[in-house]
């Protein structure tokens, strides 16, 4: 009989230790941002083009994306999903209008935030760089 009450101890022990474990991972599951490339260069640009990015959720938990805006007009961000599941991506397309971004010709900086749920980078900054051409036949 001793042999019997000390395995069912056992058993309910390892029981509550895995519970308690998976209550811990639960507990801690949130969302990790990750954009790859955290920069996009348009180069030297007269029409306007498009450059994809990956938006990954590295994290346990869904990312929400909350608000995707950019700090001109002449760029355009575009969100393929505003829930992103765990271990899995989505695509943000920026779109870059040099006649948009005014009569100056030259070197362009701009960028695109993403803001989201995950709690330790709850705003990404995408730089965008370009150099508008003007007057350029089309």
């Amino acid at each position: 009989m001793g042999r019997l009450r000390r395995r069912a101890i056992l058993g309910v022990a390892a029981a509550l230790l895995a519970v308690g474990g998976w209550a811990v991972w639960t507990a801690t599951a949130r969302p990790q941002i990750v954009v790859t490339p955290s920069s996009v260069d348009f180069g030297p640009i007269a029409e306007r083009r498009i450059i994809q990015v990956e938006v990954r959720n590295a994290g346990r938990a869904p990312l929400r994306v909350l608000a995707v805006t950019s700090s001109c007009g002449c760029t355009v961000p575009a969100i393929g999903a505003t829930t992103v599941a765990p271990r899995t991506a989505t695509r943000l397309a920026i779109t870059f209008d040099p006649v948009a971004h005014g009569p100056q010709a030259g070197p362009a900086r701009h960028a695109v935030y993403v803001r989201t749920n995950d709690p330790r980078t709850p705003e990404v900054e995408i730089e965008v760089k370009a150099v508008v051409l003007k007057g350029v036949a089309r």
